[in-house]
């Protein structure tokens, strides 16, 4: 007879290994950097190389925060002293962002 494993102990130490990633402190810090009324018009879209590419509602939040980055930067920094992100990259979002929309690794997106 086969003995049976506990789904959260199979799972365990792969979702650790997930949650403590280079993307997700990027994308967790990204919210702590930005703050809850820029996190609210953004989302974290890609991470890659150093490169955090952020999703923005609009245009003109992509401007603002372009040349806020070096600020921004600093506040990751701060937040993470070995934050992965190095750079940041602002583009407008192809359908509007909602609340509920999640960086895409939380939903298993590529």
């Amino acid at each position: 007879m086969t003995e049976f494993e506990r789904l959260g102990d199979i799972l365990g130490p792969t979702l650790s290994r997930v949650a403590g990633s280079d993307e997700a402190r990027a994308y967790q810090g990204w919210v702590r950097a930005a703050g809850a009324e820029v996190a609210a018009v953004t989302r974290p879209r890609r991470f890659a190389r150093g490169l955090l590419t952020v999703e923005c509602e609009s245009a003109g939040w992509a401007s603002e925060l372009n040349y806020l980055t070096p600020v921004l930067l600093e506040r990751l920094v701060a937040d993470d002293p070995e934050t992965p992100v190095k750079k940041l990259r602002f583009v407008i979002a192809a359908r509007p962002l909602r609340e509920e929309d999640g960086p895409p690794a939380s939903k298993g997106e590529q």
